[in-house]
């Protein structure tokens, strides 16, 4: 009778992290970060309520866009089950980022990116479409614009759009899975007396090239006008500097913990940095400077050690 009590409990905190996660998928403001929830449950009770609530949250998802569907017509009914398929496959990075720690971190994070984007892929492949022909997505397209108050120049900002989501996708889905693991861990850590660090996160000085690689085809498609390699060179790019910028982030905290700043105030260290990235002008110097001190790390021994306290994985 115990037994059954307790997995009643555990059944309705599973289904109140999967439906919380769900309610900020849809809430547009959190949309970034609605898996906080299922990391949360992953950090506090394992693996195994981990994997079920990020089921959970994708079925939930999965249904919703399913009855949303069914309410449609035509190619528009298709266009919102393809659309689910990225939280789906943002769930499975973060998935994958938690349960492979016998892998290096950076790894995880690149596999779990790695699936993100394949769910994502099916979209991306509709978004670059946008403006290609005057088909049904880029009529909706062009009334959303419409609705924003953009009547003129539509062209031009579709094109627009279309460039910076496909150029930027990587980027976007392996900081995702990242924030989420971020927050969600920080959380349940604060409440145990302690914080995440990231005084330890160090990348193989190979992923060097991964930048130099993106940024020699970006310059290849300048020259040459090939712009469909320009979304691989900029997400080579991007994702491999937002890895240095880790780095950069832990060799600050290495820096700063050596004169005697707290294990707990480290946390306002990325909490500041990340506030900066929105002040014009402040968000330049960080967004530039932070992989360049972690790439610094190549030929500067800032003297890091694999042994902290707290938290960095």
């Amino acid at each position: 009778m115990k037994g059954t009590r307790i997995d009643s409990g555990q059944i309705a905190s599973l289904g109140a992290t999967a439906l919380l996660s769900a309610v900020l998928f849809y809430s547009g403001f959190f949309t970034f970060l609605f898996a906080v929830p299922v990391q949360v449950a992953w950090t506090r009770h394992g693996m195994q309520r981990g994997v079920s609530a990020a089921g959970i949250t994708g079925l939930l998802i999965l249904v919703s866009h399913a009855v949303q569907a069914v309410r449609l017509t035509g190619g528009a009914s298709g266009l919102v089950l393809v659309d689910a398929l990225m939280p789906l496959g943002l769930l499975g990075g973060l998935v994958i980022f938690n349960g492979a720690r016998q892998y290096p971190w950076w790894l995880r994070l690149l596999a779990g990116g790695a699936l993100a984007l394949a769910g994502a892929f099916p979209s991306l492949r509709i978004i670059a479409m946008l403006g290609q022909e005057n088909g049904e997505v880029t009529q909706q397209f062009s009334s959303m614009l419409a609705m924003m108050g953009i009547e003129h120049g539509q062209t031009a900002w579709i094109a627009l759009v279309r460039r910076v989501v496909l150029n930027s996708v990587g980027i976007a889905l392996v900081a995702g899975i990242a924030a989420n693991w971020w927050l969600g861990t920080g959380i349940v850590l604060r409440s145990r007396g302690t914080s995440v660090t990231l005084r330890g996160v160090s990348v193989p000085e190979q992923l060097i090239w991964m930048v130099i690689g993106g940024l020699a085809i970006i310059l290849m498609t300048w020259v040459s006008g090939a712009d469909r390699l320009a979304p691989l060179g900029w997400n080579l790019f991007l994702v491999g500097g937002f890895l240095f910028a880790l780095q950069g982030v832990g060799v600050i905290q290495h820096l700063l913990y050596r004169r005697g700043l707290a294990q707990q105030g480290e946390r306002w260290v990325l909490t500041v940095l990340l506030v900066g990235l929105f002040i014009p002008g402040i968000n330049i110097v960080v967004a530039g400077g932070l992989p360049l001190l972690g790439m610094s790390e190549l030929w500067i021994d800032f003297k890091r050690g694999e042994r902290y306290e707290g938290n960095s994985e």
